[in-house]
């Protein structure tokens, strides 16, 4: 009986110990079926990541240089390894962005420091990830580390919007502007360079996002203004200050428009293709200042205006803003009624249409009734021409007097203020100067002659000059001619008054 009841009760222990392990393992298996659905829940919430990429929350900064890329870690996933990620990299804003093209934009350095822009951008609906280079956009180099010789701080204060109180088109040695054409394809980068002064050392560029092709529009120093894209992407324009000290132009502030179907600038330095201050109806003796406000239309753009009598007449600038009718080529008043050209006289008597600009061709209105007007000019366009031959150069120089003195601001960087014919004539070195400064250089309009004896002609003149391709620029001149017998020496040439 004893052991009977004995093995009763180790019977019901049994029993109450496969009650509570049968207990326990139900509730285990429930937590863990519970864990699984919502790892698998967080799971999809990151392979859809990537997709939400307009998410207000996502921020382009919070990849570690990888924009557009859904882990931010440059894993294997993505095709780039380890040793190829960038050790530094700065997200840069692209204006005119789009959900279709979705471009993301990063300024870039890799362990050899060398500095390169990263683009993600879908084309065709599918994605599509390109670089740019120093060899395609040599002002690229050294980019960073000239922030610290600058004196900047670190790449990462630089490079910072939210950490330096410049705005962003105004730091030296960062990506100033970029900007989207959806219509074309295009992506517009403007790659600031030193500071001098207030102004920077600029370098534009255009890229065909379909090819990758690179074509550089123009490298000056300025201080930029905005960029705008016409409604229609056909065009684009904006204006910038001119650093006194270049004396380039005649203008302390200039428009330029640049058309993104034809790739070519309709507007420069506010002149037209033929060197001609835009405006047919502005007035020849007076100097308009310039700044961009925006598109009217597709054609017709609104500009602040500064207009200031070219002499010295003590005159006040009239202050205005009217409108620009880039293939009419004419001002116009808000209301669009055309303004009316300002009849000024010329400081010798003449009329405005004497002194004015010069027509599409180049050469100006000559008086017949004024021969010894007429001759100086003459002369001065020969010499222009002689200088652009190789076989007349020998020319040109004869045309010179003895004491003829060259004066302009572009001779400071050779380190020299002026050279002289002595000069040019002892030393060869001097000669190559001379020769390479003025021998791309072109007659482009007459502003006025002066003569105030009948032995002594005064010149003011447009003319484009250019020590590279894409450096070409405009600028008033003035010569002053002595007569020598028949003909007609040249005895200065220096930088037109600003």
């Amino acid at each position: 009986m004893k052991a009977r009841r004995s093995l009763i009760v180790f019977i019901v222990a049994v029993l109450m110990l496969a009650a509570a392990i049968i207990y326990f393992d139900t509730e285990l298996l429930g937590h863990v079926k519970q864990t699984s659905q919502q790892q698998g829940s967080a799971g999809d919430e990151t392979e859809n990541g990537f997709e939400d990429m307009t998410d207000p929350d996502t921020s382009m900064e919070e990849d570690a240089g990888e924009p557009g890329d859904d882990t931010g870690t440059g894993s294997s996933e993505t095709g780039e390894d380890e040793e190829d990620r960038p050790i530094f990299s700065e997200s840069v804003t692209v204006s005119y962005n789009t959900p279709e093209y979705d471009l993301a934009m990063m300024l870039c350095e890799d362990k050899d420091n060398r500095a390169f822009l990263r683009l993600k951008y879908y084309m065709d609906g599918a994605s599509v990830e390109n670089e740019l280079d120093q060899e395609q956009i040599p002002e690229l180099a050294g980019i960073f580390e000239s922030r610290g010789d600058a004196g900047q701080g670190d790449k990462q204060q630089a490079g910072s919007a939210e950490q330096s109180s410049v705005p962003e088109g105004d730091r030296p040695y960062s990506i100033g502007q970029a900007l989207l054409n959806p219509v074309r394809g295009q992506l517009y980068i403007m790659v600031n360079g030193a500071k001098l002064d207030q102004y920077i050392q600029s370098s534009f560029y255009m890229v065909d996002l379909n090819d990758m092709s690179v074509k550089k529009l123009f490298s000056y120093p300025a201080k930029y203004g905005k960029m705008y894209f016409s409604r229609d992407f056909s065009k684009l324009a904006y204006s910038f200050l001119d650093p006194p000290k270049t004396n380039m132009y005649q203008e302390d502030s200039v428009v330029e428009v640049f058309d993104c179907v034809n790739s070519e600038f309709l507007i420069r330095g506010s002149r037209k293709a033929d060197n001609s201050v835009i405006g047919k109806n502005s007035a020849p003796d007076y100097i308009y200042d310039y700044t961009f406000e925006g598109w009217q239309s597709p054609g017709v753009i609104k500009l602040a205006q500064i207009a200031r009598p070219s002499g010295n007449t003590g005159s006040e600038p009239v202050r205005s803003e009217v409108l620009y009718d880039i293939e009419a080529d004419l001002l116009l008043n808000l209301d669009g009624t055309e303004i009316s050209p300002a009849g000024t006289v010329g400081d010798d008597g003449g009329s405005a249409e004497e002194n004015g600009p010069d027509d599409a061709g180049g050469t100006d209105t000559d008086d017949v009734s004024q021969p010894d007007r007429n001759e100086p000019v003459e002369q001065l366009k020969l010499f222009y021409r002689y200088l652009g031959s190789d076989a007349d150069y020998p020319k040109a120089m004869l045309m010179l007097a003895d004491d003829f003195v060259l004066r302009m601001g572009l001779l400071t960087q050779f380190g020299v203020n002026e050279i002289h014919k002595s000069d040019i004539d002892a030393n060869q070195e001097s000669a190559a100067m001379y020769a390479e400064l003025l021998r791309a250089a072109r007659f482009g309009s007459l502003v006025g002659v002066s003569i105030p004896d009948g032995d002594t002609a005064e010149i003011s003149y447009i003319h484009t000059i250019g020590l590279t391709a894409d450096s070409q620029f405009s600028q008033e001149m003035k010569a002053t001619m002595k007569k020598q017998g028949a003909n007609w020496v040249i005895t200065l040439i220096e930088d037109g008054s600003k």
